[in-house]
């Protein structure tokens, strides 16, 4: 089954494939910032790994 409802453009992250989607079938995303400089963003993704 395709992953049609989470839409990403973090093209530096391992698990993002074109057209701004993300290959996980799930991903988990806090409201927390995680930095004082994060920018303001409504959410921030905990699956996120970077490519090797």
């Amino acid at each position: 089954m395709e992953n049609t409802g989470v839409k990403c453009s973090v093209n530096e992250c391992e698990y993002h494939v074109g057209c701004d989607k993300c290959r996980l079938d799930k991903i988990e995303v806090t409201h927390e910032k995680t930095s004082p400089d994060s920018m303001a963003v409504p959410h921030f993704c905990k699956s996120y790994k970077h490519k090797q």
